[in-house]
């Protein structure tokens, strides 16, 4: 997606643009988006349904240009009572409070780009984190942020690169040791060498990441020297020599300038890590099995991979009391 002219952002501001024409102008944005692999399908009409309820909430409390939705009126609408399965109203549940205000963040950060706004109410909207480990996963909203962040215009960069292998489940500590042989294109798969926390593995490629590789794979071929063998070529990081430190430290520095570039240098629960494990929370979230999880990072601790995205998946054990003696 093409960065408006400064002109046109001035122009279009000042024209006080309607939600609901901002609504259409971002969905055409996203569904861009997912034709390049930046969004699923499936993500594009679950975000393109709520952000429909939004536009209606918005209508209904009278918010017509987009400049009057506030931070109460974002707020509001993410903590709105839902019906249940069994049309019962209640308090939304935080993975749907979760999720209204990624499609929110999304929106208006997508509205920016596009000049039909100069603000986000959603900015300073904080909800309670969904792991207990020090970095969190990442928003469905954010990975595609990250993905869109790290398009490139002239060449596959190694950004682009050591994004794709995150967002396949890649570890940092493995990321930086990825070879052009490791690739599988016909198999849309990826071959992980492990770690001393994490065991050799084939991590499966989505549309984007697939691409993305594809592309950095004939670029890092074009620009090798004559006679250099793909096995010393490698994809997410230059193939000079290095440490297992130094490798993981380039793949730190490059998914942290795309973290950076979407706005979450500022939050201490988001590191590189966390794209990482949102690939986790992602097929964790679509099939339910803690199990598949632990495989795509390479784990054998079902527990590890629980803390890595969050989920509690064992039941709270009942203090152990030992009966009175009669």
């Amino acid at each position: 997606m093409c960065r408006p002219h400064r002109s046109t952002v001035r122009r279009r501001a000042v024209a006080e643009v309607a939600v609901d024409a901002a609504v259409g102008e971002v969905l055409t944005a996203w569904a861009t988006m997912a034709r390049r692999g930046e969004m699923s399908r499936q993500s594009l009409e679950k975000f393109a349904l709520l952000l429909a309820r939004f536009q209606r909430y918005a209508t209904a409390r009278e918010t017509v240009l987009l400049t009057e939705v506030t931070e109460q009126l974002a707020s509001a609408f993410i903590d709105a009572p839902g019906r249940t399965r069994h049309g019962a109203t209640g308090e939304a549940a935080p993975a749907t409070r979760h999720l209204r205000r990624s499609v929110l963040r999304m929106f208006f950060r997508t509205a920016r780009e596009l000049g039909l706004c100069g603000h986000d109410p959603t900015w300073a909207l904080t909800l309670p984190v969904r792991t207990r480990g020090q970095a969190r996963p990442l928003t469905e909203d954010e990975a595609i942020a990250l993905r869109h962040a790290a398009e490139f215009t002239d060449r596959p960069t190694r950004h682009a690169a050591a994004a794709a292998l995150a967002l396949s489940g890649g570890h940092t500590g493995e990321i930086g040791h990825t070879r052009l042989t490791d690739l599988d294109i016909p198999r849309a798969r990826v071959w992980m060498h492990g770690s001393s926390k994490s065991a050799p593995r084939w991590c499966p490629l989505g549309p984007w990441e697939l691409r993305v590789l594809a592309a950095r794979a004939m670029h890092v071929r074009a620009q090798a020297p004559p006679g250099t063998h793909p096995a010393g070529l490698k994809l997410a990081v230059s193939s000079r020599t290095g440490s297992d430190e130094q490798l993981q430290a380039r793949s730190c520095v490059a998914l942290g300038d795309l973290l950076r570039r979407i706005g979450l240098a500022a939050d201490p629960t988001v590191r590189p890590a966390s794209v990482t494990a949102y690939a986790a929370w992602n097929l964790h979230a679509r099939t339910g099995r803690i199990e598949d999880a632990a495989l795509l990072l390479g784990l054998s601790s079902l527990d590890r991979a629980a803390a890595v995205i969050g989920h509690h998946w064992r039941p709270p054990t009942a203090p152990h009391t030992r009966e009175k003696a009669i």
